[in-house]
């Protein structure tokens, strides 16, 4: 049964179904959606994935996660197996064995690159942005990495005016590059973003006029992706009861 949710919590359903069986996962600093995506696809989803994250703890307890305004803070979850420092997750994604990774953007490409870096030119920025820590390093060794931003014109354009994360040479390599906005889900593929889902309450329509990137739509349709049910916002609302993924304005 659906409720009332927020584009948000639509975002981290979509994020949460592109978690798979086998899957060894990563997420990073400001990072409550992909927190929450993880979650529910261990709660509800019963997906058995191994977590690991910025945090450095290894298989906390799903249920016992609480978002706090640092997805970095090792109280926000608790209950872990083991530890596993950044250091050896990198080495991990250096041996193939780190299959699915979250990555946020400022500005993502029709060729799937991101920024994370600077607005403008590099000597004279507009606006210098967090940077991408380890971005350039891990975007040619994740076989599946999910990239999640705001469905605007600034966010998704032709071209990013510095390549954070080489999109560019992953899907040269077949490699899965999916993104998740407030309003599609879509993939990068060598013919350019193809539409892949609609959130609830998105239109083909808003999606192509709120994108500068040219997005194909696919001739065989697309589908619509159901509002989060009572289950799924009950167990999001436990795991973030204070609303920071709200936080992250995406509605």
């Amino acid at each position: 049964m659906a409720v009332e949710a927020r584009p948000t919590d639509s975002m981290v359903k979509c994020m949460a179904r592109l978690i798979e069986d086998g899957d060894v996962v990563y997420h990073g600093l400001t990072s409550p959606l992909p927190v929450l995506a993880m979650v529910l696809a261990r709660r509800v989803y019963g997906r058995r994935f191994t977590w690991t994250s910025v945090v450095e703890h290894l298989e906390p307890l799903a249920e016992r996660v609480r978002l706090r305004p640092s997805t970095g803070d090792p109280w926000s979850e608790p209950g872990q197996l083991g530890v596993l420092t950044t250091i050896d997750a990198f080495d991990l994604a250096a041996k193939g064995r780190l299959t699915t990774m979250f990555f946020g953007a400022a500005q993502v490409d029709e060729e799937g690159n991101t920024n994370l870096s600077v607005i403008g030119s590099y000597d004279q920025p507009r606006v210098r942005l967090p940077g991408g820590a380890a971005t350039a390093y891990l975007f040619p060794l994740v076989p599946k990495i999910i990239v999640w931003a705001r469905h605007e014109r600034r966010v998704l354009v032709r071209r990013v005016d510095f390549v954070t994360g080489p999109g560019r040479l992953r899907v040269e390599r077949g490699m899965k590059h999916l993104l998740c906005t407030n309003k599609a889900l879509i993939e990068f593929t060598r013919e350019g973003p193809v539409l892949r889902a609609l959130l609830p309450g998105a239109t083909v329509e808003e999606v192509l006029e709120n994108a500068e990137m040219r997005i194909k739509v696919p001739g065989e349709g697309v589908e619509r992706l159901e509002p989060p049910t009572r289950e799924e916002m009950k167990v999001i609302e436990e795991a973030d009861p204070t609303g920071v993924r709200y936080m992250q304005r995406m509605g």
